[in-house]
């Protein structure tokens, strides 16, 4: 009798370095939080910084850096996220890689509404911004979380579906990329506060770090397809058909 070796998850090896990793980003999180509430470390940089900026505003870069958090290019993100993730659904005929970025993005809204009405910190005097002045509670940055999300979401199919070094990096690279101008259009913009920038990164890396746990190929996802309910074929008086029989 020939013994078959159990198949190789790839998500299993990774696993332990993502959990340390939400938990880490975590931390950082709740070590930011803490800096808001104290007015301390970090937080006492945020408005030098925020005066820094304001004062090296040029027309080049506001028009850039408005364009960024602008409505018109996070719709352009999201709908090339998603055509992406739809397009490697297809070629790997999988929902994974479609639900791994509805799950990220879906997270990150929940997420920053969340934690906006719990912590509800005020944002920049209203003088320093520029374009509409942004109102609502400021901590985190909810432009900057959701972005990081879906980027690093995409980021994360992409890996997954191929195995090209130049790819991945590729995809990896745009995703860090977008997100730090992300995070500095709103700092530049004078919607937020250093630390609301720096505690939504804190936040998009504990959230895809968990998503990525949950979705990666290996014993937690079969778990999840194992639990779903499947279609049992019936006999002709309603009950399970017996194999070999009416065939």
């Amino acid at each position: 009798m020939t013994v078959r070796p159990h198949p190789v998850h790839r998500g299993v090896a990774t696993a332990p370095a993502l959990v340390w990793w939400c938990a880490a980003s975590l931390l950082c999180w709740v070590a930011l939080l803490g800096m808001v509430l104290t007015r301390q470390g970090l937080a006492e940089d945020d408005s030098p910084v925020l005066g820094w900026l304001v004062g090296h505003r040029s027309g080049p870069a506001t028009t850039l850096l408005t364009a960024v958090s602008g409505t018109p290019l996070d719709a352009a993100a999201a709908v090339v996220a998603g055509g992406l993730a739809g397009v490697i659904a297809i070629r790997t005929r999988s929902v994974w890689p479609a639900l791994t970025l509805a799950a990220s993005v879906g997270g990150a809204v929940v997420l920053a509404e969340l934690v906006k009405v719990v912590v509800h910190r005020s944002r920049p005097p209203v003088a320093m911004m520029l374009g509409t002045p942004e109102s609502g509670a400021g901590f985190p940055s909810a432009h900057t979380l959701v972005l990081t999300a879906l980027a690093g979401a995409a980021a994360l199919v992409v890996w997954r579906a191929t195995g090209s070094r130049p790819v991945r990096a590729l995809a990896v690279t745009v995703a860090v990329v977008g997100s730090a101008v992300m995070g500095v259009s709103r700092l530049y913009l004078g919607d937020h506060w250093l630390t609301d920038v720096l505690a939504s990164y804190a936040l998009a890396g504990a959230l895809l770090a968990a998503v990525a746990v949950l979705t990666a190929p290996g014993a937690i996802r079969d778990r999840w397809v194992a639990a779903l309910p499947r279609h049992r074929p019936t006999g002709p008086l309603g009950g399970p058909s017996s194999p070999g029989r009416g065939r």
